[in-house]
Order: C-alpha cells, then sequence, then structure tokens
C-alpha cells in the first residue's frame, strides 16, 4: 500500500512538472508574442522604419520633380487692351513690367484636381492674375514653356523623422537655356519656371504627422487630390503648413493663421499621396523651403533608386500614379491585429496542451494506484 502511495506521489509530481513546464512555455509564448506586437508597433514610426530599412541619419533622398522653363511675357499695360486680351496678356515678369501688385490671392485654384491630376484654374479676381493658366504652366506649349527633368535632395534626419529642402535662392533652371539663352534680369538667374511633384505616404494617424512649405509665389499643396495649402499670386515668401489629426483629418493655415479643418479626411494605414503645384513668375527673388515632419514617405531602395541612394517612391511623368504599399520600404498596414490573435491562439493551444498533459498524467497515476 505504502509502494502505491508512493508511485502517486511521483506521478503527481510528474503532473504538476509538465503543468509548470506548460505554463512557463505558455508565458514564454505569449511574452515573444507581446514583445512582437510592441516590434511592430515601435516600427509604425517613420524614423524606426527608415531605419530597419538602412537610411542613416542625414542621407540624402531624391525627389523626381518636373520642371518647366517659362518664357517672360511682353510687358503691356493691361488698361490699354480689351478684357479678352487683358486677360491672358502677361503671367510670368511682372518685376520689370510696371504693372506689379504683390501680394497672396487665395481662390485662383479649385478645391479638386480635374481629371488629369491637374489645378483647375479659378481665373481669380481682376488683377493680373487674371491670365493664369495651368495648362501653359505644366505642360510644353511653343513660344511659352518647356519641359525638363529634375530632382531636389531633401536631407532625412532621423531625430522627429525629418526630411526637408531648404533654398532662399531657388534657381533649379540656372543650367536650362529656353532657347535663346534668355535670362531675365541683370542676376543672371534663370527666374521664370514652375514644377510640379508628388510624395507618396502612408497615413500613420499619430497626430505628429505635418508638412511646411515656404515659398514666393504660387504654391498650392493638395493632399490626394483636395487643397490643403493656397498660396496662390505673386507675393514674398510665406509659409503654409497642415497636420493630420489623429481622426484623420487635415488642419491647415498660411502665413501664420492659426489651422482650420481644410475640409479634407485621410484613413489610418491607406496609402495617400501630397502634390505640390509651385511657380516662379518675377524676376525679383526665388525661395522654395519645405519640410516633412513625422510622416511616412514612400521611399525606394538603393537599388531602386536612379543613381543608387534613396529615392521618393513617384514618377513624375505619371500624374496618376501612387506606389503600392509593398513596394515602399515604409509601414504596411499589417495591423497588430492579427498579431493579437496569433498570440492568444498560441496562450490557448499551450495552455490546452498542459491541461491536457495533466489529465494523462492523472489517469495514469489512477491506473497505477487500482493495478
Amino acid at each position: 500500500m505504502k509502494q502505491k502511495k508512493n508511485k502517486a506521489k511521483l506521478f503527481g509530481w510528474m503532473a504538476f512538472s509538465v503543468f509548470g513546464i506548460g505554463l512557463v512555455i505558455a508565458v514564454l509564448g505569449l511574452s515573444n508574442a507581446v514583445k512582437e506586437i510592441e516590434d511592430v508597433s515601435v516600427s509604425k514610426t517613420p524614423s524606426a522604419i527608415l531605419a530597419s530599412a538602412g537610411v542613416d541619419d542625414s542621407e540624402l533622398v531624391t525627389l523626381p520633380v518636373l520642371y518647366y522653363d517659362q518664357k517672360a511675357d511682353d510687358c503691356v499695360n493691361l488698361y490699354d487692351l480689351n478684357l479678352r486680351d487683358a486677360l491672358n496678356a502677361r503671367q510670368f515678369e511682372w518685376e520689370s513690367c510696371g504693372y506689379h501688385n504683390k501680394g497672396i490671392e487665395q481662390g485662383l485654384v479649385g478645391f479638386e484636381l480635374d481629371d488629369k491630376y491637374m489645378p483647375v484654374a479659378f481665373k481669380g479676381k481682376l488683377t493680373s492674375n487674371k491670365g493664369i493658366n495651368f495648362d501653359r504652366w505644366f505642360s510644353n506649349v511653343d513660344g511659352k514653356s518647356n519641359s525638363y527633368a529634375g530632382n531636389l535632395q531633401m536631407r532625412y534626419v532621423a531625430d522627429g523623422a525629418e526630411f526637408s529642402f531648404v533654398a532662399e535662392d531657388f534657381y533649379p533652371l540656372d543650367e536650362a537655356d529656353f532657347g535663346k539663352g534668355e535670362k531675365v534680369n541683370e542676376d543672371g538667374h534663370n527666374h521664370l519656371f514652375t514644377m510640379n511633384f508628388a510624395v507618396p505616404f502612408t497615413v500613420l494617424g499619430s497626430g505628429e504627422e505635418e508638412f511646411v512649405v515656404t515659398a514666393d509665389d504660387d504654391t498650392f499643396v493638395f493632399v490626394g487630390n483636395q487643397l490643403a495649402i493656397d498660396m496662390g499670386g505673386v507675393h514674398e515668401a510665406i509659409t503654409g503648413r497642415f497636420v493630420i489629426r489623429e481622426n484623420g483629418e487635415v488642419y491647415a493655415g498660411v502665413d501664420g493663421e492659426e489651422l482650420a479643418y481644410s475640409g479634407i479626411r485621410v484613413s489610418d494605414g491607406t496609402g495617400s499621396i501630397i502634390r505640390i503645384f509651385h511657380a516662379d513668375r518675377d524676376s525679383s527673388e526665388s525661395t522654395f523651403d519645405m519640410k516633412f515632419s513625422g510622416m511616412n514617405l514612400s521611399v525606394t531602395n538603393a537599388e531602386v533608386a536612379e543613381g543608387g541612394g534613396i529615392q521618393i517612391a513617384y514618377d513624375p511623368s505619371d500624374l496618376s500614379y501612387i506606389p503600392p504599399l509593398g513596394e515602399s520600404m515604409v509601414f504596411t498596414p499589417d495591423s497588430t491585429e492579427g498579431l493579437v490573435i496569433m498570440a492568444t491562439i498560441e496562450g490557448v493551444m499551450i495552455v490546452m496542451v498542459s491541461v491536457l498533459a495533466v489529465m494523462v498524467a492523472r489517469f495514469m497515476v489512477r491506473q497505477k494506484i487500482e493495478g
């Protein structure tokens, strides 16, 4: 009888040990799953994403851009022309023409891009901006505009996940001639140009996503196909900015004004795109600075980027192009939900195996005792 009790104790300890081992395995399994969830959550920040992708602090990031060299229009007195001619008389070069009215003029473009992903001109009020013509601004027009493919070099700074470009003297077409070596004024710079580009990104919904641009003359910034920053007109350098709130609402403001809801809303975890259209229309100055902060920009790896390095994943010759999320090195919204489910299933299975092991051990103990 004593021998049977000793066997029962032995098997009891065995059962307890199996249960303990199972419990330890369950805890470790859940702990690893939680760690994996935390790693994925951390990787949703742009700095963590780019670090894991091998993008170093202060690395240059190439941004493909389409430039259009614009020819200075003839200097005419708008008041000497009939209305039809006056509306189309002069778009580029105001400084040397005598009629010069600097100041921001909002409302020159519609809220949404057209079906070709281009701004829609509202023609402005009774000002010189009545001549605004985006077909000329952003396409080749004989005797008026020539296109040039180029790029901007943004600098990435891990602290704050900032991509920035700064140029207080911004003359990207100094080496390009309109056709007759035309230089607009005595400073020798090739003034009068337009440019458009786009930057795809994945919406984080962190509440810390921000874009800031400082520029003189017309600058229109669209999120998706809707207008967020409106800095139209020929004007001194001013600043516009927008932030994306945690609920996806885009708040924007210009020239130091309080940010207000723009009417744009984006969804957490989805792909979107920032489209920027800019014009330098007179020869007094040319400034263009911009900064993306806390944003998950779509970038290619070194093998994909032309000439090596890191490049914004965008094709400027195709305005409708938005890279698939899987094509970039940034966060793909695998969400943590799947990991939570997997961790739960893993834990439940381990606990079930442990319980089963205990039941088997108890059964064996009974058999031994009864035998």
